[in-house]
């Protein structure tokens, strides 16, 4: 068995193979790697889920799955194609939660509509959240965009900022023994 296969767990060893395990070791969830496991974590994390939450689904330990990503090229790839989809799956979110404004107002006790900013305040975190990590995990697609105020020709020119620093000493510092 290859280290990218994980390890054979103490409960599917059998019952004559007591010596392979020492004593007191706790029994634990399976950590083979399978195509079916690989394709429950992966499609959890494209739809939005984190890895850690799938892997808790799963039954193996996070670190079980960062030891295959780092162990298999073609892993990774499947991975990182799953955080893109994640990414754009947080964006139509943004979309659906700032569209939904079913518990935005509610009756009170005297029939008065009344403004549930608790609600609302829970739908802008939200949304902040998914753009904050979007913005990180895809800067060049969902990043903040430099805008440029140049207009006709000088719209194409680069825009470009400097800044100067320039150290100058104190008149009267106390240090200066000449006046």
């Amino acid at each position: 068995m290859s280290k990218n296969e994980g390890e054979v767990p103490i409960e599917k060893a059998g019952k004559n193979s007591g010596s392979l395990a020492p004593s007191g070791r706790k029994k634990g969830a399976s950590t083979i790697k399978t195509p079916e496991l690989l394709e429950v974590i992966l499609a959890g994390i494209s739809t939005g889920k984190s890895a850690r939450a799938m892997c808790v689904e799963a039954g193996i330990s996070q670190r079980v799955l960062w030891n295959w990503l780092a162990a298999d090229e073609e892993l990774m790839r499947q991975y990182l194609r799953a955080k893109e989809l994640c990414i754009d799956a947080y964006a139509e979110e943004i979309i659906e939660i700032s569209d939904d404004g079913s518990r935005d107002i509610y009756i009170d006790d005297k029939g008065r509509e009344v403004v549930n900013r608790e609600v609302i305040a829970r739908a802008q975190l939200r949304i902040d959240a998914r753009k904050w990590y979007a913005a990180r995990l895809a800067p060049k697609k969902y990043g903040e965009k430099a805008s440029s105020a140049h207009e006709g020709a000088e719209a194409k020119k680069p825009v470009i900022y400097g800044v100067e620093v320039t150290f100058v000493a104190a008149a009267n510092s106390g240090n200066n023994k000449n006046p």
